[in-house]
């Protein structure tokens, strides 16, 4: 009996292994598609990813943008990692890897849900960052509920949702930024 239980286990872990492995599932494409590149009081251009970034993404698709809303300008990064799902991870181990401290840490509400404000600290620099993960209708910054989503997509070949994608938004070097008008005059940060 356990050595046919055993057989199960086995041929169950095979099967959902080469489900994962082989069932193609919608990414978000679409949804990335959509982020225009210029409209009423914005403009953006698109950032090449450097050597670094290709690597730690591989074939996650990636938008990386600086927006400029007045006098505003905020590098956008959009990172669905449908097809790489080891590219995307908690944000925070991201900016502590290059070397920043977290200083402080506000929960943020956006619509459709929450996001992560963060303070950076590297020595005498500060920064500030905004991440959430969003399936194009909720809104969260919580890594583990991100994980927990994805693997439910993958165990149900994404019929749980759409693929969550990993929303990171940080001010140009040296700038501050106002975040309720950045997101006032930026709605579209929001549909996808």
């Amino acid at each position: 009996m356990s050595r046919r239980f055993l057989w199960i286990f086995f041929g169950v872990a095979v099967a959902v292994t080469l489900l994962w492995e082989f069932v193609k599932i919608p990414d978000a494409s679409n949804r990335l598609d959509r982020l225009p590149i210029a409209g009423p009081g914005f403009a953006a251009r698109d950032l090449p990813l450097s050597d670094l970034e290709r690597n730690i993404f591989g074939s996650a698709r990636v938008l990386k943008r600086i927006y400029r809303v007045g006098r505003q300008a905020v590098v956008v990064q959009v990172i669905d990692a449908t097809h790489d799902r080891h590219a995307v991870h908690d944000p925070l181990y991201c900016f502590r890897g290059a070397g920043w401290d977290i200083a402080t840490e506000y929960r943020l509400t956006i619509p459709g849900g929450s996001a992560r404000q963060l303070t950076l600290r590297r020595s005498a620099d500060l920064a500030d960052a905004v991440v959430w993960f969003s399936d194009g209708s909720s809104r969260h910054g919580s890594a583990p509920a991100h994980w927990w989503q994805t693997v439910l997509r993958r165990l149900t070949c994404g019929a749980s949702g759409p693929e969550p994608v990993l929303v990171i938004l940080q001010p140009l070097q040296g700038e501050t930024l106002v975040w309720s008008d950045l997101f006032s005059h930026l709605p579209l940060l929001f549909d996808f």
